[in-house]
């Protein structure tokens, strides 16, 4: 590990800002630390210091210090927002922290005053609109696909904006389960010719947006909860937990004793908080399909038959949007990402007994019926 630069000749806040962030990003905690807090010192109410301060206390273990920076970090964004209300780009950097923080109704509130344009996914600005405009012509609607994390969702997303020649873009804000749908950029998505890939869950807001924005009908995508709460122990260990930002979302981010323990605990924190984060968002949209006159459409569909049945999983797919099978060209190259080891049963073998009767205590009966999953 190298120390931080001695920074003996005087430098810009901006140039010492990014020389440790460059230390963040590479896991050297120490150094980053280190000049963030020079830059503290001289510029107390940095904001993005005070998060960065904030994601190094969390990943070393310093929980309290951690909540302090960044309720810091969201009260100087808050009087900013205030002070300039059309700063877009700060209102929306204040809800993505309320979000981390477990304060949605919070972040919701700043969402109706927040425009901001769709953003392309895997494609540049005039790719996008070139794609999007080209799928609009052809009648093509808003495809919306809500998720479980680690589901392979991914990959199928990618597979069917290739296939259809969609253009692909999130509409969103924050991370499972609390993502927060932006209402200026549902409505520009409902226009059609897009893919969109989530993972809103079925809170009060995120349904009136997209309802009020017309659009009608999603796909929830979701895998047996124990296979996934086990593919996020190694996501959030070797990925998630370690990125920049990662360690803000506490509620599915373990804490650093956990994650420095190793994948074992990892795996017993995610059955005991991450896997009933699942069932209830998973529960929520049983509740919006189940009801007699639904706000919208809900299909529900599986890795689990991704993987044995793909070409039903796409037909269904296109079935449900009204989108003729001919139109979907299968064999289009698409892009596999995040997709570990891909298996369907994986947890049995790696699951103590103790560990498959405390998920499986978990699963609502009513719910392990609806989707077929077993002991």
């Amino acid at each position: 590990m190298s120390d931080a630069p001695e920074m003996t000749q005087t430098i810009s806040l901006p140039k010492a800002f990014s020389m440790a962030q460059k230390q963040h990003v590479t896991g050297d905690l120490v150094a980053a630390r280190k000049i963030y807090e020079r830059v503290a010192q001289v510029a107390p109410d940095h904001v993005d210091t005070l998060v960065m301060l904030a994601s190094i206390d969390y990943r070393q273990g310093h929980d309290a210090q951690g909540k302090a920076n960044l309720a810091r970090a969201i009260d100087l964004t808050r009087a900013h927002v205030q002070r300039q209300p059309d700063d877009m780009r700060s209102r929306a950097t204040l809800a993505n922290f309320l979000l981390a923080q477990n304060r949605q109704g919070e972040a919701e509130a700043l969402m109706d005053g927040l425009i901001m344009p769709l953003n392309p996914i895997r494609a540049d600005p005039v790719e996008f609109n070139t794609r999007r405009e080209t799928s609009i012509a052809r009648g093509m609607p808003a495809l919306v696909i809500t998720t479980l994390p680690k589901s392979a969702s991914e990959s199928i997303w990618n597979k069917l904006a290739q296939g259809l020649g969609l253009a692909q873009c999130y509409f969103s804000l924050g991370l499972f389960p609390d993502c927060s749908v932006v209402p200026s950029r549902v409505v520009e998505a409902a226009k059609g010719g897009v893919a969109v890939k989530e993972h809103i869950g079925p809170t009060a807001h995120n349904v009136a947006t997209l309802q009020n924005a017309g659009i009608d009908r999603l796909i929830v995508h979701h895998r047996d909860p124990r296979q996934a709460a086990l593919s996020w122990a190694h996501f959030v260990r070797d990925d998630v937990g370690q990125r920049v930002m990662g360690p803000l979302w506490r509620k599915i981010v373990p804490p650093a004793a956990i994650l420095d323990a190793g994948l074992e605990p990892t795996i017993d924190w995610c059955i005991e908080h991450y896997l009933p984060i699942q069932i209830r968002f998973l529960a929520g949209w049983q509740d919006i399909a189940a009801r007699t006159q639904p706000p919208l459409s809900v299909l529900f569909m599986s890795f689990e038959t991704f993987r044995t049945e793909p070409d039903s999983y796409f037909a269904q797919a296109l079935d449900f949007y009204d989108i003729p099978r001919a139109s979907f060209a299968a064999d289009a190259e698409a892009e596999t990402v995040h997709l570990r080891q891909g298996e369907t049963q994986e947890w049995r073998h790696v699951f103590t007994e103790a560990r498959r009767k405390r998920a499986w205590e978990a699963i609502p009966p009513e719910m392990a019926r609806e989707f077929a999953w077993e002991y």
